[in-house]
């Protein structure tokens, strides 16, 4: 655990380094209610090392998190390799499938203009959430943080995300509102619903 936790030291340097800028913006602006997003960002590559580097570093964070639920609650043991590789790997492929869709069906419908910054913003939201995670992880490590805690902070941090992601594109959702129910059932509930079945 402490190599992969340090494997995540060092990726987030990286990801510092190629951008310190992006990085800080996405940190301590994400809570803000207008969190505004670049033209540049809207037009970013998802296969940019920035966010190649930062998707990694997310799925490595989520992956433990829900290793964590099954070392505690399922009886897995903390050394079981294996079993944290295919939660990561279950993970991993949830993340790229999704995002692969999604921008398919942008292009396809020809929202690809309408969703850029909406797309972009998650995914400021998602790589955000894990950089906070990874430190209630390194408090669980090495703190002793109970579980039941780093379980209540995650949901909540999750929970507060989710609401300022709203607002700030409460237009565009609210324009679209069926479309954007859809979404999140086809998209996101479901498939997670599916990957979590699978893990456990």
């Amino acid at each position: 655990m402490t190599l992969v936790l340090l494997l995540l030291l060092v990726v987030l340097f990286l990801i510092n380094v190629m951008n310190a800028v992006k990085f800080k913006e996405i940190i301590f602006s994400v809570f803000k209610v207008r969190f505004i997003e670049s033209q540049n960002d809207e037009n970013s590559s998802l296969l940019s090392g920035f966010q190649m580097f930062f998707f990694m570093f997310s799925v490595i964070v989520f992956s433990l998190l829900f290793f964590y639920i099954k070392i505690i609650y399922f009886g897995t043991q903390p050394t079981d390799i294996q079993e944290f590789l295919k939660v990561c790997s279950l993970l991993f492929f949830y993340f790229v499938l999704k995002n692969i869709f999604e921008n398919m069906l942008s292009f396809l419908f020809l929202f690809k203009r309408k969703t850029a910054r909406f797309l972009s913003s998650k995914a400021n939201y998602f790589f955000a959430i894990s950089v906070y995670s990874y430190c209630l992880i390194l408090l669980k490590q090495y703190a002793n943080l109970n579980q039941s805690l780093l379980n209540f902070s995650a949901l909540f941090l999750f929970t507060v995300c989710f609401i300022f992601y709203i607002l700030n594109n409460k237009n565009l959702i609210l324009n679209h509102l069926f479309y954007f129910i859809l979404y999140i059932c086809a998209f996101e509930i479901a498939p997670l619903l599916i990957v979590i079945k699978l893990m456990f």
